[in-house]
């Protein structure tokens, strides 16, 4: 597949329209692999420390229960 970014002259101008296409596409794959990044690496980690802290907390409720 041909670079269409070769064919343009270094002092030629891109059109608008198409300088918007490219930074629309841009942004909507960034928001992608920030949604993927959320999806697959943040939430299970959250929800794993969530229950971990909690699991810890009836542990110590447990323990403080045994020793009165």
């Amino acid at each position: 597949m041909l670079n269409p970014f070769k064919k343009i002259i270094e002092h030629q101008n891109v059109p608008e329209i198409i300088r918007e296409r490219v930074m629309s596409d841009i942004r909507l794959i960034k928001l992608y692999l920030d949604m993927a990044d959320l999806m697959a690496v943040k939430y299970p980690s959250s929800v794993i420390n969530l229950l971990d802290a909690t699991l810890e907390d009836k542990k110590n409720e447990n323990k403080n229960s045994d020793e009165k």
